[in-house]
Parts: C-alpha cells; sequence; structure tokens
C-alpha cells in the first residue's frame, strides 16, 4: 500500500510584493497544484521570530504523485513564479503525519 506524502514549501514574502504574491497564490498556484495531485491542506505564517515567513503544505496520494508533479513543467514554471515573490524557498517531501509539520 502506498503512503501519502506531504510537500512542504517555505519562504519568505518580498518587500511591495505581498498583494501580488498573494492573487498569483490563490489565482494560480493552488488551483495548479490541485491539478497536478497535490491537495493543499495548510499554511502558516510567522508572525515572531527568525523563521520563514510563510510554511504551506500539499498532501499527494503517494511519493510517486509527489516526484511527478514536482518534475512537471507546469511545476517548474510555478516555482519559478512564485521566486519572483518570494526569497529563501525551500521544497521538501516528507511523509504524511497528523499536525503541524515543519
Amino acid at each position: 500500500m502506498n503512503e501519502q506524502v506531504k510537500l512542504l514549501l517555505s519562504y519568505d514574502i518580498k518587500t511591495g510584493r505581498e498583494n501580488a504574491y498573494r492573487r498569483f497564490i490563490q489565482e494560480e498556484f493552488l488551483p495548479q497544484a490541485q491539478t497536478l495531485g497535490l491537495n493543499p491542506t495548510d499554511a502558516w505564517h510567522t508572525a515572531y521570530g527568525k523563521y520563514p515567513d510563510r510554511l504551506i503544505g500539499f498532501v499527494a496520494d503517494d511519493l510517486d504523485t509527489a516526484k511527478t508533479a514536482r518534475s512537471s513543467e507546469e511545476w517548474h514554471a510555478m516555482i519559478k513564479k512564485l521566486e519572483s515573490y518570494t526569497a529563501n524557498l525551500t521544497e521538501r517531501v516528507v511523509p504524511l503525519r497528523g499536525g503541524f509539520q515543519w
């Protein structure tokens, strides 16, 4: 049986790009991620401390789905566009477990 995995993206939003970032995430990034088999599950904002501004999580049905999505041209184009709004972007795939995952 294949186990679900979670894709975690963390990053800082560039100053002055907040509104454009929000529009991009809501109108393009999240819908496109879903078409690739990555279902958004959570989004966290850091209000205090030296941590990334945002952490967003997506669940994939299995590791192969996550790998296929992340190797697609669509994903690479979305990440490139996301980088125009953000800095310090990291991606990682972890086994899915309940609650907050870092």
